[in-house]
């Protein structure tokens, strides 16, 4: 099911206002329980309920931006900003697992009591780093694109 509208305006930008809102948040607030072992266990579960709210948006914006793609002229900065839209889900996923694997880390730690916690952090560190990064990046790519594709030429004088 495709959203067009809400609240008589084109969803599209909405969606995508959400997802590049609560991304980088996620992206952040995971990273940070990643470092920061005694915030996992109050704030992890939160970092990850944005990440999920954040792909879900993402996933909508994508699908809103298919519909609307249908109403708009088919242009060169249209084109571009439809492929690489088509790359944020994939880091809102690995966002989300990161933000998965954060959370699970105390619970993993509690069961394994032999595991290196610095080691654990380490790793947590990294993929969250590398997952929030890649996401980030990607969104702000889009982002530019998007906006390209918007505002190009929009309020151009006729010199003729």
């Amino acid at each position: 099911m495709e959203i067009e509208e809400l609240f008589g305006l084109p969803a599209h930008p909405l969606f995508v206002h959400v997802a590049v809102v609560l991304l980088p948040l996620a992206a952040i607030a995971t990273l940070v329980c990643a470092a920061v072992p005694r915030a996992r266990r109050h704030y992890a579960p939160v970092a990850l309920g944005v990440a999920l709210v954040a792909t879900l948006a993402v996933g909508l914006a994508q699908g809103s931006g298919e519909e609307l793609e249908d109403h708009v002229d088919e242009t060169e900065l249209v084109r571009e900003h439809t492929e690489q839209g088509e790359q944020v889900l994939p880091w809102a996923i690995a966002v989300t697992l990161a933000a998965a694997a954060v959370t699970a880390a105390p619970f993993v730690a509690k069961r394994r009591p032999t595991l290196p916690s610095r080691a654990v952090t380490a790793t947590l560190v990294v993929l969250a780093l590398v997952a929030g990064a890649g996401a980030t990046w990607t969104v702000v790519e889009v982002g530019h694109s998007g906006a390209a594709a918007t505002w190009d030429g929009v309020g151009e004088r006729d010199e003729g």
